[in-house]
């Protein structure tokens, strides 16, 4: 097996949709110098883009992840957390990292993370073409690396009635159907869930049996239990008798998220706020989390109490905050901007309000984009992926030699 098949891009990819190279920079001399590698090596100088580690790790599970990745960690804080984003990204192919930190504790948790190589900003084109070379010629320990994982993308309502059941399973087909993604909605509220509704399915027992007893969920397993949408979409909900409690597992969350995640590109993952206060162990099988309120009083005040909870938990998923259903008017709804500056973070995000057509999909048992696919919440909800997943990009033919050697397509 060759050095390119050991790095078979995740879960759903082939070798042949990855590119040779892409960068992520957050400064113009940077970009000036990797796009001048690129076009010296007949690669794409549209692969080099601004954002930096963030914009890397959007991507991972929507495109297919590169042979070579360069990835700049200069603009993120928390050496811990971005150690943590190296490693995800290097399990699908060559990293090389670029920081401002010149010492050498650093380059060794950066090399330990995963990365090929780390270059102290600013970089020369010598040391750049160096650290590729060294990449191009190194074979990993033992000739593999670990299968690279799916995101996990955590819903939670800061409150109850606010949509976020409704948001996790419209981005979920939003991911499959327009994205073209392989992705698992899993509805964690095993007694009062809602995601199968969403879908006009029944739920099934698998995810109560894979909570109790997560050693048991393998790929056999993930086949019986869940229930298949479409061609790309699968759904893993329950409805347990409500007077009949599902025992959860020590770990059994983060447990069966891995194992999903090594079988599906991405997760859309429901879940309800008493099993997060319950169980914080669920933060740590997510790559991100979307916290969805309204603009009330009541909404902004459990919001920032889940915001102080997320912290408390040394959460290290990237957390995005939603407000849903702006604009209802009333006596309630406070202004966003208001909204916005007494947040003990930032908001993301704005979700305008439709009622209408989200009572068509619900009544028919169909998502959103079934039933309104030019609404004004389906526009709204395709902004919100982007800022999830990065915008959709089109395939484009590879020019000149591949990474390892293999000519371009």
């Amino acid at each position: 097996m060759s050095v390119a098949e050991d790095f078979a891009g995740g879960p759903g990819f082939e070798d042949e949709d990855r590119e040779p190279f892409a960068g992520f920079v957050t400064d113009e001399t940077t970009q000036a110098a990797l796009q001048n590698l690129a076009r010296s090596r007949g690669w794409s100088r549209d692969e080099v883009q601004r954002g930096g580690l963030s914009a890397a790790l959007r991507q991972m599970g929507v495109l297919p992840p590169p042979e070579l990745m360069v990835v700049d960690l200069s603009d993120t804080e928390d050496l811990q957390q971005a150690l943590g984003g190296v490693s995800e990204l290097a399990a699908g192919g060559r990293v090389i990292a670029l920081g401002a930190e010149n010492d050498v504790q650093t380059f060794r948790k950066v090399r330990d993370a995963g990365a090929a190589d780390y270059l102290v900003k600013p970089i020369s084109a010598d040391a750049l073409e160096a650290a590729v070379v060294r990449a191009e010629t190194t074979v990993p320990d033992g000739g593999q690396v670990a299968k690279p994982l799916g995101r996990a993308i955590g819903i939670v309502g800061a409150r109850g009635g606010v949509g976020a059941s409704t948001l996790a399973s419209n981005l979920a087909w939003l991911l499959a159907n327009e994205r073209e993604r392989r992705v698992c909605a899993v509805d964690l509220d095993l007694r009062f869930g809602t995601l199968s509704l969403g879908f006009d399915i029944d739920a099934s027992a698998g995810l109560r049996e894979a909570l109790e007893d997560p050693e048991r969920v393998d790929d056999f397993f993930v086949d019986r239990a869940v229930v298949n949408v479409g061609e790309r979409l699968s759904v893993l909900a329950a409805e347990e008798p409500l007077d009949d409690a599902p025992h959860v597992a020590g770990q059994a969350v983060p447990t069966v998220l891995r194992t999903l995640r090594e079988r599906y590109d991405l997760l859309i993952v429901d879940i309800p706020r008493s099993l997060l206060a319950d169980r914080p162990d669920a933060l740590e099988g997510l790559t991100d989390l979307v916290l969805v309120s309204d603009l009330t009083l009541p909404g902004l005040r459990d919001t920032n109490r889940v915001l102080r909870f997320l912290q408390a938990q040394g959460n290290s998923a990237q957390t995005h905050v939603v407000a849903n259903g702006a604009g209802k008017g009333g006596s309630a709804e406070i202004e966003a901007k208001e909204f916005d500056r007494e947040l003990e973070g930032k908001l993301n995000r704005l979700l305008g309000r439709d009622p209408d057509v989200f009572a068509k999909a619900a009544l028919a048992g169909k998502p959103l984009g079934e039933v309104a696919p030019k609404s004004r919440a389906m526009t709204d909800l395709r902004g919100l992926l982007s800022d999830l997943v990065g915008e959709a990009r089109r395939k484009k033919k590879r020019k000149g030699k591949g990474l390892f050697g293999r000519s371009g397509r």
